[in-house]
């Protein structure tokens, strides 16, 4: 059945069930499957991409999440596209990278790359984003002191602005 859907409903129904919070396992890891044997013809946008890598960090622990993480990182190129997203996106990839870290999956580069683009796109925040963001930040090694400064020396106006509503939640 899932060899009928395409690219956007496999990871549609993946982050539906992150977000619901189902413990999806054994969907989770059909459709992590179906999405690497389709891996060199899935063509996913940004969106698709920050969707897919949050979804698959939230069921880390199933075999298929490791390869899913590896593949989406090595894919979420989105300014060699000429398309760098919004940080809805930007937020969702930030946030699977702890996961991405300790599973070691992540490509040379990619977190300083995705702290610059946090930062540009910083303009655009939502709570959920700066939430996303700075949760993944104390959670991650960091390598580059003067990018993680930069970075929550931005976001420190944003979790201000937000504080109430994100304890709100919590």
């Amino acid at each position: 059945v899932l060899q009928d859907w395409d690219g956007m409903a496999l990871v549609a129904i993946s982050y539906a069930f992150m977000k619901a919070g189902h413990d999806g396992n054994e969907l989770m890891e059909l459709i992590g499957s179906e999405v690497l044997c389709r891996k060199d013809e899935l063509s996913l946008d940004v969106r698709e991409l920050g969707n897919l890598a949050a979804a698959f960090s939230h069921y880390d622990m199933i075999p298929c999440s490791k390869n899913v993480l590896e593949l989406t990182y090595e894919k979420y190129q989105p300014q060699a596209h000429g398309n760098d997203g919004s940080l809805e996106d930007v937020a969702d990839v930030f946030g699977s990278m702890p996961v991405g870290q300790r599973l070691n999956v992540i490509p040379s580069g990619f977190v300083e790359e995705m702290m610059q683009l946090a930062i540009e796109k910083s303009y655009e925040a939502r709570m959920e984003d700066v939430r996303d963001i700075l949760f993944a930040v104390f959670q991650m090694d960091l390598c580059d002191d003067r990018l993680c400064r930069g970075l929550l020396n931005t976001y420190k106006p944003l979790f201000d602005k937000y504080e109430t509503d994100m304890s709100a939640i919590r």
